[in-house]
């Protein structure tokens, strides 16, 4: 069994906006010094992978990035993690692709993989937070997809996963190979990285795959363009509220809140 993993490397989203900037004028986030980390929910799908990979005698798990410089970062911590092999399509033609377009490369590089029997994606990323690659690469890859997942198995050859919908779980079967968007659970929180596997990862060579590498000889077309990038600006009042006593403080209370049309 063969699985490829699709991660990105994006900015901590536990980081407040003050310790990164934004270039306005290229309409890009500038990271600094600012942590990067996995996406959480591709870390998620790194664990479902290994979890297969620990319960079936034969399966390879790989790791595959698009991006930039940090994205090495990425897939050094998946091998730590456990996985097997990492592909890093990296070429300045890649820069400042929309979905649709950074979809279609991503599919380039799993058929340049070679023969695959699942693809699991987050299933979304913390930085844009559109939710559109996966469905997308399943669409450029003509796979089932299966969104949402928060456990899969196989069982006679066949994939059985676990969505959550909003009143419980689904169960779905289905034939390989297929794609899956996973994302957070009990049942898929990422395992540390192990000394070792720190060790090791630190010590292989990761493939790079360019434009040419894929095949990719035409523009690619950019649907979306982005027309603005701030960081919302957000301004606190405080009004103190004074009283003789508890009920007069509550009227008066209302009454600003009135005004201020958050009470009718």
């Amino acid at each position: 069994m063969h699985i490829v993993v699709c991660i990105k490397q994006i900015l901590d989203p536990e980081i407040p906006p003050r310790n990164f900037q934004v270039d306005q004028a290229a309409k890009k986030v500038i990271p600094g010094d600012a942590a990067l980390v996995i996406n959480p929910f591709d870390a998620n799908a790194i664990e479902i992978a290994l979890q297969l990979k620990d319960r079936q005698k034969y399966c390879t798990v790989t790791a595959l990035t698009l991006g930039g410089e940090p994205c090495g970062k990425a897939l050094r911590h998946a091998l730590a993690m456990g996985c097997d092999e990492a592909i890093w399509l990296k070429d300045a033609f890649f820069e400042g692709l929309d979905s649709a377009a950074t979809a279609k490369v991503i599919a380039r590089g799993i058929q340049k993989v070679g023969q695959i029997d699942l693809v699991l994606c987050g299933r979304q990323a913390g930085d844009w937070d559109m939710g559109q690659i996966g469905s997308l690469i399943a669409e450029e890859l003509s796979l089932t997809c299966i969104s949402v997942v928060s456990q899969v198995d196989v069982e006679n050859d066949r994939l059985r996963l676990q969505r959550e919908v909003e009143k419980g779980v689904e169960i779905v079967a289905t034939d390989m190979p297929a794609l899956a968007t996973i994302t957070s659970s009990s049942a898929n929180q990422p395992r540390y990285a192990t000394t070792k596997g720190i060790v090791l990862a630190s010590r292989r060579k990761i493939p790079v795959w360019s434009a040419q590498d894929l095949g990719i000889a035409e523009n690619l077309a950019r649907l979306v363009v982005v027309e603005n990038l701030t960081v919302p600006n957000y301004e606190r009042q405080i009004q103190i509220i004074d009283g003789e006593d508890g009920p007069v403080k509550g009227t008066r209370l209302a009454q600003v809140l009135a005004a201020m049309k958050v009470l009718k």
